[in-house]
């Protein structure tokens, strides 16, 4: 079975019979992530064999036909916690499971795919896998618009975008705005007001992990301030709220501002008010 240690606590490989899994189990482990599809897991007995073995199991399905932001966010979020150590994750062939880690690393080290797969052999991943790692990799950076270059993205952009917060379409939401940048990301902000103040934000882009990050944070900031007090939020406090926000990737900022008073405006609007003048103003700079 192939079997690699990307860390002391996480391991990574083929999907494991009945003996695998017991071995698994005697070794130490807590917790298995299977990352094959409910195509690949027909009639597959794992999830009770694991669970026999004293294992947690969970089923996070991955296709082979590459990744999404949305898909390493979640992976990141299950296998990246501490209540789940020490985890092993595995696939149909064990590719996917490199591919997802190794993605996770290069995107915090401004990696290129080569440079990943260079990585993937220093993990004594088989020869023989190479050209799918690639493919699979790659698929992920080139559907990222404008971002096919290696990029130099802050650890804790990064951190904040995988493992995000007030991420998701909120029920009941009075506030809504959605605005599409020069760059081609779209964030949408729905806010839920009470009284004139912003219960909860969340938010939801398909952007790069600045715009989300960046997003995630306007959401956050807002959260609990009256209309007044949020429209006065600029780019800077976000830009402010990161260590390292790359000067480049601000523009991610000032569109969350915007975006954030779109959705204000909206509520005025829904509500058919009229918005006081004095407090809200259209005329404020990002």
């Amino acid at each position: 079975m192939f079997m690699v240690e990307f860390n002391e606590n996480v391991s990574c490989g083929e999907a494991p019979d009945e003996a695998g899994i017991k071995h698994l189990s005697q070794r130490g482990f807590k917790t298995v992530v299977d990352l094959r599809t409910d195509e690949e897991l027909s009639g597959c007995k794992a999830p009770r064999l694991s669970q026999s073995a004293g294992l947690r199991y969970i089923h996070l399905p991955v296709t082979g036909d590459g990744l999404s932001e949305n898909k390493l966010s979640r992976f990141y979020r299950t296998v990246f916690d501490e209540d789940k150590y020490p985890v092993y994750v595995y696939g149909q062939k064990g590719i996917r499971p490199v591919a997802l880690l190794l993605t996770i690393s290069a995107l915090k080290e401004g990696k290129s795919v080569v440079e990943i797969l260079e990585d993937a052999k220093e993990l004594n991943t088989p020869a023989e896998h190479a050209p799918e790692l690639v493919r699979f990799v790659e698929a992920f950076f080139h559907r990222r618009k404008g971002h096919h270059e290696p990029e130099g993205i802050a650890t804790e952009v990064i951190e904040r975008w995988l493992r995000p917060r007030n991420r998701g379409v909120i029920p009941g939401a009075n506030g809504l705005g959605k605005v599409t940048g020069p760059c081609g990301d779209t964030i949408e902000i729905y806010l839920r007001i009470r009284n004139d103040r912003i219960e909860q934000a969340g938010y939801l882009t398909n952007g790069c992990p600045n715009s989300a990050a960046c997003a995630s944070m306007g959401a956050e900031l807002a959260q609990g301030k009256s209309l007044s007090e949020a429209y006065d939020l600029t780019h800077e406090d976000i830009v402010s709220s990161f260590s390292d926000l790359p000067k480049d990737e601000q523009h991610c900022a000032k569109l969350t501002i915007v975006t954030l008073r779109q959705a204000i405006d909206g509520y005025f609007r829904t509500e058919k008010r009229k918005r006081p003048d004095d407090a809200l103003s259209s005329n404020r700079t990002a």
